[in-house]
């Protein structure tokens, strides 16, 4: 009776650990259900401090890693020296207090969560003038050994001190300052990775030329007698302006314009020489150039480095019209007199422009040479007052002529040298931009 006794004891005894061990089981198995993503975030979250470095050694330098990115160039405005840039500014760290196995986890190993929820770096861009991130509930990415990484997207606003002699030629260079604003170099250190422009990130005047980043370490007083020493990024974007747009609605409208304007000053307006209207197109074409120039300068800031090389060429282009104008207005005043006062040409312009072919006196006697005696003497005194009449008649017209084949090579020739003038002032001041 002893031995049934124990014998039924020990299947009591059997059966129970049997019954808690599947209860065990049991509770393991509904343990590893509860586990999921919701679990793990109380879980993470349930003791987390957000407002401190999340290192646990405080001598312990926290390294974030910077990647930014250009998605688009929004807009350059020259006259205020500022540019406007679209940023993906992804920044990691690892994060000491965010940390599970995956095993224990049903096999996570990455999870989101609020980046209001746990610490952020204070990453801020000192030259701004306007931050705004168009995305205002970012999520944080947590990997199971505390790598954590966030996706900033910033619309900032940049001042950008314009360089613009060389414009519409020109190349700009902008430095965006990048660092922490209140953690010091031995609390935080900035791992730079190679920045990158995407290739859909275009303008339609501006071409990202390069977006290169340089780390850099400064000293800054503070108000007790010491230095803050600080870590910071500075990012260098070049641009490059595409000048088709200036080609073609300013400088070469400015060229023909001048072009034609000379050509046309020293042309005659009638068969007869007469130059009529030719101020009146002098003053219109220095009125347009006028209004060109506004145009350029309107669009550049007033910087104290000088005037852009457009503005200088349409300047000059100006100051070619002023003195052409001048210039036909003297010859316009001096054939004018020559003709009132009734002046004899030089003798070099006699020779030059006079195209007698009258035969002189003595070719006439030797015609008339063979003739009888008496008839010779009553030609040649006929032909002597028949030429003192026609000197005495077309003397006036005579040197009206000359005057005015002088006067006419003298506007072939100045119309010339202002064409070639013009042509030469485009091709030294653009010659190294264009070819």
């Amino acid at each position: 009776m002893y031995s049934s006794i124990s014998h039924l004891l020990f299947i009591s005894i059997l059966s129970f650990f049997v019954t808690c061990e599947k209860a065990k089981e049991a509770v393991v198995v509904e343990q590893k259900e509860d586990r999921n993503e919701r679990e793990l975030a109380k879980h993470l979250l349930s003791d987390y401090y957000q407002y401190t470095r999340p290192v646990r050694n405080y001598s312990s330098v926290l390294n974030v890693t910077v990647q930014p990115q250009i998605y688009n160039l929004v807009e350059v405005n020259e006259q205020n020296e500022q540019i406007k840039i679209l940023l993906w500014f992804p920044q990691s760290w690892k994060d000491d207090y965010l940390t599970w196995d995956p095993k224990e986890w049903n096999g996570i190993e990455r999870i989101i969560i609020p980046k209001s929820q746990i610490w952020i770096p204070d990453g801020y861009i000192f030259n701004t003038v306007e931050e705004t991130e168009p995305l205002e509930n970012h999520n944080a990415r947590v990997r199971y050994d505390g790598r954590v990484e966030v996706d900033f997207n910033k619309l900032v606003d940049l001042t950008c001190p314009m360089s613009v002699l060389s414009f519409p030629f020109d190349v700009q260079l902008c430095a965006l300052q990048f660092g922490s604003w209140s953690y010091q170099a031995h609390a935080i250190s900035f791992n730079v990775l190679d920045t990158f422009v995407p290739k859909k990130s275009k303008n339609s005047e501006w071409d990202i030329v390069s977006f290169n980043a340089t780390k850099m370490t400064t000293k800054y007083g503070d108000t007790l007698g010491g230095f803050n020493v600080y870590e910071e990024i500075f990012y260098y974007l070049e641009l490059r302006r595409k000048p088709l747009y200036y080609i073609v609605v300013i400088l070469l409208p400015s060229f023909l314009i001048v072009t034609v304007s000379n050509v046309g000053l020293f042309t005659p307006h009638g068969v007869h020489g007469d130059r009529e209207e030719h101020v009146s197109l002098g003053l219109t074409t220095m009125l347009t150039m006028a209004v060109i120039l506004d145009m350029v300068t309107g669009q550049m800031p007033r910087s104290a480095e000088g005037i852009p090389l457009l503005g200088m060429y349409v300047l000059i282009e100006f100051v070619i019209s002023v003195i052409a104008v001048l210039v036909s207005v003297v010859i316009i005043f001096a054939h004018e007199r020559m003709l009132y006062l009734d002046a004899t040409p030089p003798y070099w312009v006699y020779k030059l422009f006079s195209d007698e072919c009258k035969m002189s006196l003595e070719e006439i006697e030797e015609d008339f040479c063979s003739k009888p005696a008496d008839l010779v003497q009553e030609l040649r005194f006929c032909m002597e007052e028949i030429k003192r009449y026609l000197d005495e008649q077309e003397g006036t017209e005579k040197n009206r002529i000359i005057w005015q084949r002088f006067f006419s090579w003298a506007d072939i020739l100045f119309s010339i040298f202002f064409f070639v003038a013009n042509c030469l002032v485009t091709f030294y001041m653009f010659f190294e931009f264009i070819f």
